[in-house]
C-alpha cells in the first residue's frame, strides 16, 4: 500500500511540475507577442518611410558652366617646311622642341663626328666667358627694359605651370631663360671695350672657331617660327593650298594617326645621313584645322564665328574663327576649316585628332537633364520638382542650354511668377511619381 502512496504522491507531483511549466511559456509567449506589438507601433511608421519616402534623392541646385559642345575629327593644316642635313654628321640643336625661333636664327649645327668634341669646347668656353664678364660687371644686366620684360614674362610662365601642373613646360621656360640671358651678355660684352682681363679666353675662343668653320655648317631658320625635330615625312595633300579639296577619308585616315615626335634639346645630338630630314619649321603666324562633324550641328555654325577648340592632352582651350563650312556631297558630314594663331606650339606634334569645337559656354542653373519631367519640345519647357518646407513645388522652367545630359534652366520668360526656381533651391533628382504636396524629409 505505501508503495502506491508514493507513486500517486509522485505522480501528483509530475502533473503539478509540468502544469507550471506549460503556465510559464504561456506567460512567455505572451511577453514576446507584447514586444512584436510594441516594436511594430513604433517602428513601422518609420520603416513604412524609409522603403517609400526616405530613397528620394534631392540636392540643391548650382550656378554653372555648360559647355555647347560638337564633336570633330580632322587633320592641322600648317605652312611649313622640311630641314634636310646637308652631308652625314651630327645635329647640334640650339633650341627645344617646340621653341619659336625669329628670322635667321642659328638653331641648329651639323658637323662631322670628329668635330663634336670641338664645338662642346666652344660652347663651354663661350658661356664661361659671358658669365665672368655678366659677374663683373652686374650692373649693365638692368639697363635694358626690353630683356627686363622677356625675363618677367617667362617667370610669369612658371606661376601657370604649377597652377595647371604642366611641369613638361619647365624645358622650355629653362631654355628660353638661358638663351636670352646669353644673347643679353653677348651683346653686352661686344659692345663693350674693356675686354683686356678675357682677352686670353677669346683668343683660344676665335682659334677653336676657325678649327671648326672648316667643317661645320649652321642650320639658320628662312621665317620667323616653331622648330619641330622629327624625320617625318610632309604630305602635300595637306598643304594649306589644298584644304578645300580634303575629302571624309582624308580628314579621318589611319595614317595621320601617328602622332609621335623625338623631343630633344641643348644637351641632344643626333646622327643624320645626307639629305635626311630630321626637323620641320612651322609658321607661328596662323594654323588651320580642318575637321568633318555632322550635318545636324553645322547648323549652330557660321562663317565668322568664334569658338574654342578642346583637344584631350592639351590644358588650354585654343582659340579659333570658322573660315568655310561645306556639305561633303552624298555623305552626311560637312567639312569645317577654322583657323587660328595662338596655342600652335601646342599643336605641332600632332596630324590627326579627334576634338570638341566649343560653340558656347552658357552659365546659369545647372542641374541633370534626368531631373526635369514633362519636357515640351516645342517651347522648350519642362517641369522641375522642388522642395519647400518639406513640400514637393512643382515649377515650370525653360530649358536653356542641353549639353551631355545637363541643361541650363530659367524661369519661363514673360511669367508672373512671384517666387520662380532660383539658386540653392532644393530639388528632387529622380522626380518619377512624385506629386505636388509630397512631404519629403530634406
Amino acid at each position: 500500500m505505501g508503495t502506491t502512496k508514493e507513486k500517486r504522491k509522485v505522480r501528483n507531483k509530475t502533473k503539478k511540475s509540468h502544469s507550471g511549466k506549460t503556465h510559464s511559456r504561456r506567460n512567455k509567449n505572451r511577453s514576446m507577442h507584447l514586444i512584436l506589438i510594441i516594436f511594430a507601433i513604433i517602428y513601422l511608421p518609420a520603416l513604412w518611410k524609409w522603403i517609400f519616402h526616405g530613397n528620394i534623392e534631392t540636392d540643391i541646385i548650382h550656378s554653372g558652366i555648360l559647355e555647347i559642345k560638337i564633336p570633330s575629327e580632322g587633320v592641322f593644316i600648317r605652312e611649313e617646311t622640311q630641314v634636310k642635313s646637308p652631308y652625314e654628321g651630327i645635329v647640334i640643336p640650339k633650341v627645344q622642341h617646340g621653341e619659336r625661333v625669329p628670322n635667321n636664327f642659328d638653331f641648329a649645327v651639323v658637323v662631322d663626328k670628329d668635330s663634336k668634341r670641338i664645338l662642346e669646347e666652344i660652347e663651354s668656353l663661350e658661356i664661361n666667358i659671358l658669365r665672368q664678364f655678366a659677374e663683373s660687371n652686374p650692373d649693365s644686366l638692368g639697363r635694358n627694359s626690353e630683356f627686363n620684360t622677356i625675363i618677367q614674362q617667362e617667370v610669369n610662365k612658371l606661376t601657370d605651370i604649377a597652377m595647371n601642373s604642366n611641369f613638361s613646360a619647365l624645358d622650355s621656360v629653362k631654355a628660353t631663360l638661358e638663351r636670352v640671358i646669353n644673347q643679353r651678355n653677348r651683346e653686352i660684352f661686344e659692345s663693350s671695350g674693356d675686354r683686356l682681363y678675357l682677352e686670353n679666353e677669346k683668343n683660344k675662343l676665335e682659334l677653336l672657331k676657325r678649327a671648326l668653320s672648316e667643317n661645320a655648317q649652321t642650320v639658320q631658320s628662312d621665317f620667323s617660327g616653331i622648330v619641330v625635330w622629327d624625320n617625318s615625312v610632309i604630305n602635300e595633300k595637306y598643304n594649306f593650298n589644298n584644304m578645300n579639296e580634303l575629302t571624309i577619308e582624308d580628314l579621318t585616315a589611319e595614317e595621320n594617326k601617328q602622332n609621335e615626335t623625338r623631343i630633344v634639346g641643348y644637351d641632344e645630338a643626333f646622327d643624320v645621313n645626307k639629305d635626311q630630314n630630321f626637323a620641320r619649321l612651322v609658321n607661328n603666324q596662323e594654323c588651320w584645322y580642318v575637321c568633318a562633324i555632322d550635318n545636324k550641328d553645322s547648323k549652330k555654325l557660321k562663317v565668322g564665328d568664334s569658338l574654342s577648340l578642346k583637344i584631350e592632352g592639351i590644358n588650354e582651350l585654343i582659340p579659333c574663327t570658322v573660315e568655310s563650312i561645306e556639305n561633303f556631297q552624298d555623305q552626311d558630314k560637312c567639312r569645317v576649316i577654322v583657323s587660328f594663331n595662338r596655342f600652335i606650339e601646342k599643336t605641332v606634334h600632332l596630324n590627326n585628332v579627334e576634338a570638341q569645337l566649343i560653340v558656347e559656354s552658357i552659365e546659369g542653373l545647372k542641374i541633370p537633364q534626368r531631373s526635369l519631367t514633362n519636357i515640351n519640345t516645342f517651347d522648350g519647357t519642362a517641369d522641375i520638382c522642388l522642395v519647400r518646407f518639406n513640400r514637393v513645388v512643382i515649377k515650370r522652367v525653360k530649358i536653356v542650354a542641353n549639353q551631355d545630359n545637363f541643361v541650363i534652366v530659367d524661369k519661363v520668360p514673360d511669367n508672373n511668377e512671384t517666387d520662380p526656381v532660383r539658386v540653392f533651391d532644393i530639388y528632387v533628382v529622380n522626380p518619377q511619381n512624385i506629386e505636388e504636396g509630397q512631404v519629403i524629409d530634406k
